[in-house]
């Protein structure tokens, strides 16, 4: 999508030892900065007509297609630090190049990575996690496509994941493995173009889903969060359910919180229902303060 007030670009920056792409939706060079992180196996082009709303609403973005990505440089193993290293240094990118009024956002995997992210850079000024997820917690498992008894075992569940990641990091693993897509969308149209999408992955490394799951996140949790956090979440949403969202909600220790509820029935509310949530999230975006 195009705009004549917003222009749209991308750029390639150095990280993890490679060349990552970031997708930019450049509005003025002195508005706040939203860098955007897509969820499991998309690029920013997945969101592209809401991350373009988002600019005309009074923001620049910068999407990240995170090692290994979209249009970023292909390796074979990479992992979530490596993810999280992306972020950080898309965050240098922004300052360098636009300015210090930054807004960290995510969605789905997206949103576990911005809260992480949050906890260890004190350049963001709020961050925006559309879900959120504890790995230490056994109700995690609930967001998988695993058996929900598996909670009950979960600290060998999780254990043998990274053993088995130890023993074939390079085993690929279609999204389906362990998550269920019917719960991420029942849009014919959007499986149908995820799976046409020469920039979507179609699996992921046993090596980063090891990583994934065993990621310490502790320090979302004992007060290393120094910018305000808004939880984005849904009611409904078939993947990560409300009741596990509030679980993680309180355990988040932060300067300022709270949740930006929506009542749809979708996981994907930043490509089913832009319309019902673009407004409310801009106007919590813009009640960001940036020390002017």
């Amino acid at each position: 999508m195009t705009s004549k007030h917003v222009t749209y670009y991308e750029t390639f920056i150095s990280s993890t030892d490679t060349e990552i792409c970031l997708s930019v939706y450049e509005l003025d060079k002195d508005k706040p900065v939203i860098v955007f992180l897509p969820g499991t196996m998309v690029s920013p082009l997945f969101y592209d007509e809401f991350l373009l709303k988002l600019a005309e609403k009074g923001f620049n973005v910068a999407g990240v297609h995170f090692i290994s990505h979209g249009r970023s440089s292909k390796k074979e193993l990479f992992s979530f630090e490596d993810m999280k290293q992306n972020v950080k240094d898309t965050i240098t990118y922004t300052l360098e190049n636009f300015n210090d009024k930054i807004i960290l956002m995510g969605s789905s995997q997206g949103g576990i990575l911005a809260i992480t992210v949050s906890a260890e850079d004190d350049r963001i000024k709020a961050v925006f996690p559309h879900n959120i997820l504890l790995p230490s917690l056994p109700e995690s498992v609930e967001v998988t496509r695993f058996p929900n008894f598996l909670k009950y075992c979960y600290k060998w569940v999780v254990d043998s994941i990274k053993w088995i990641g130890r023993v074939f990091p390079g085993l690929q693993l279609p999204m389906t493995f362990y998550l269920s897509f019917d719960r991420v969308t029942k849009s014919k149209k959007i499986k149908e173009d995820f799976y046409k999408d020469d920039y979507s992955l179609k699996s992921y490394p046993l090596y980063f889903l090891a990583s994934l799951f065993g990621a310490d996140m502790t320090k979302i949790t004992d007060g290393s969060i120094k910018c305000p956090v808004v939880v984005i979440a849904s009611t409904k949403d078939p993947l990560f359910s409300f009741n596990y969202i509030k679980k993680v909600y309180e355990l988040i220790k932060a300067p300022e919180k709270e949740i930006l509820v929506f009542d749809l029935p979708y996981h994907l509310i930043f490509n089913e229902c832009i319309d019902d949530v673009l407004d409310p999230t801009t106007e919590k975006l813009k009640e960001v303060k940036f020390g002017d």
